[in-house]
């Protein structure tokens, strides 16, 4: 009978410049700093992510589903056509970090900042934003079908014709979300 395979940690570590990609049975970063590394391509479904700091880590192609990150920075991470799906982001920084193409269906964010972050071609389709600053993000050719704001900031965040919004676009220029040509 084979045995399941063994489930890393990383806790209380501080990290610069490692190759993770080989890795696929991380399952929980905890209290730790981790900077300039590479985790792309690696599918750690279920991993949770609490007290931590990511500065500029590439996880690009990620597989990421039915994960949580609570009182956590991502600031100026590459999430480049990964899958998020189904996570819980709770008072999560996501500022500035680039998630073109990224798969976000029915996530949750709560308290979360994702000021200036690249949601272009992102697929938000289902996910809840709950008391977060979504200031001057990009929203163009996203999916935002059934997306839920509540008591969320959107000033600045700009669309085009191409961005599938929850609303109307009266509405969203009542939120100061900006349309762009």
């Amino acid at each position: 009978m084979a045995s399941a395979p063994k489930k890393y940690q990383i806790y209380q570590k501080k990290i610069n410049n490692l190759d993770f990609s080989h890795v696929n049975a991380l399952k929980m970063v905890r209290s730790s700093y981790l900077v300039d590394s590479s985790f792309e391509a690696t599918n750690m479904e279920n991993i949770k992510v609490r007290h931590s700091t990511f500065k500029k880590i590439n996880l690009k192609k990620c597989i990421l589903i039915r994960s949580r990150f609570a009182h956590s920075d991502l600031e100026q991470c590459n999430f480049e056509y990964a899958n998020l799906s189904q996570n819980s982001f709770f008072r999560t920084a996501l500022r500035k970090t680039n998630l073109q193409c990224t798969s976000f269906r029915n996530s949750t964010f709560n308290e979360c900042t994702l000021a200036h972050a690249d949601l272009r071609w992102a697929n938000l389709e289902g996910a809840a934003f709950v008391k977060s600053n979504l200031s001057k993000v990009n929203f163009c050719n996203s999916n935002m079908t059934n997306v839920k704001f509540m008591k969320c900031n959107l000033k600045g965040a700009t669309y085009n014709i191409h961005t599938v919004l929850p609303f109307n676009q009266e509405h969203a220029s009542g939120l100061g979300m900006v349309f762009v040509h």
